[in-house]
This record gives C-alpha cells, structure tokens and sequence, in this order.
C-alpha cells in the first residue's frame, strides 16, 4: 500500500512537473513574440507568421481642407516572429470619385524592437520604408506601423519626407481583415 502511494505521489509530482515546464515556455515564447499577441488568428490570417488586412481611411487634404481623400488597399506583414516585413498598396481617390491614384510602401526595415503596451493591447513597430509617389519612390520615409487592439492597424509616415501627401500627421487606418478572403462569394 505504502509503495502504491508513494508511486502516485511521484506520478503526480512528475506530471505538475511537465505541467509547470510547459506553461513556463509557453510564457517565455508568447514574451519572445511581443507582435503576436496584437493580433489574432482569424481566416485572413490563420497563422501566426502573417497578418495582412484592408486599408481603409480618410484623410484631408493638406492644401485645402475641404478635399477629403479615401484610401483603401490592402497590407501584409510577414516574418511577425522574427524580423518584420511590411508591404501595402493602395488606391487614394477624393471623395467626389475625381484623382484616382496608387501608392506603395514596401522595403519597410525595423530600427528598434517592437514597443508592446499590454493595457491596450497595443505593438508599434519603427523604421523606414519606401513610398512610391508621382515623382518616383521616396526612400527612407520614417515609418510608423502600429497594431491595435487583435483588428486595427494605423501606419503613419513622416509628413515631411512625403510632401504631406497623405495628411499632415494622420495615420492611414485599416483592420486586420479580408472581406474576399473570409467570405468569398461576395468578391465572385
């Protein structure tokens, strides 16, 4: 009897052992992994590698604000877990349906780590990119990705080094979703 209980009690001991070393690394990868956690798996992305999304925002017009500007698109981020990589395109057009243009930022490199803030659920990530614009690709251009709250992503680029093109300091917003990608029939 005493070696029966014994046995059960070295089971139970090995077993809160596994149970412990095995929380304890899920701890340290989810710690390791701070941009994982701004974002969540869903059918646009249900990996945990990538996160793409719509662009969709609306901005004015930094020479006349009464001209208000959409800008809808799409974005990818891959290589979440290790170095990040961002890419969009995306259609600016006013609101009035008139100044149909493209624009693409790609070549996006991180310049320090990703600043995680836990009580918003926030993960900002800061570098540079590269904008394509009339004149030609605008290198360089101080870029600010930010993803909020498991759906939102803001990207901010400096004002400055892109002729306040996109607004005088907005971000240009979009969700971490694909409306194509999670209901299909609607984009036949």
């Amino acid at each position: 009897m005493y070696k029966e209980t014994l046995s059960k009690q070295k089971l139970l001991m090995s077993t809160l052992l596994v149970v412990v070393v095995v929380s304890s690394l899920m701890i340290l990868l989810a710690a390791a992994n701070p941009i994982h956690n701004a974002y969540s798996i869903n059918p646009t992305n249900p990996t945990d590698d990538v996160i793409k999304g719509s662009i969709s925002s609306i901005s004015n017009d930094p020479s006349n604000s009464s001209i208000q500007w959409i800008t809808t698109g799409v974005y990818k981020i891959e290589n979440v877990k290790t170095s990040p990589t961002f890419n969009s395109t995306f259609y600016m057009i006013k609101t009035d349906g008139t100044g149909k243009h493209t624009h693409s930022i790609y070549d996006f490199k991180s310049n320090a780590d990703p600043i995680v803030n836990t009580s918003n659920n926030s993960t900002v990530l800061n570098g540079t990119s590269t904008v394509t614009m009339k004149e030609g690709p605008v290198n360089d251009v101080p870029t600010q990705i930010t993803l909020l709250g498991n759906s939102v992503i803001s990207i901010l680029l400096e004002p400055t080094k892109v002729n306040n093109h996109f607004g005088s300091g907005e971000p240009i917003y979009g969700n971490q979703h694909l409306i194509c990608v999670e209901v299909p029939s609607y984009c036949k």
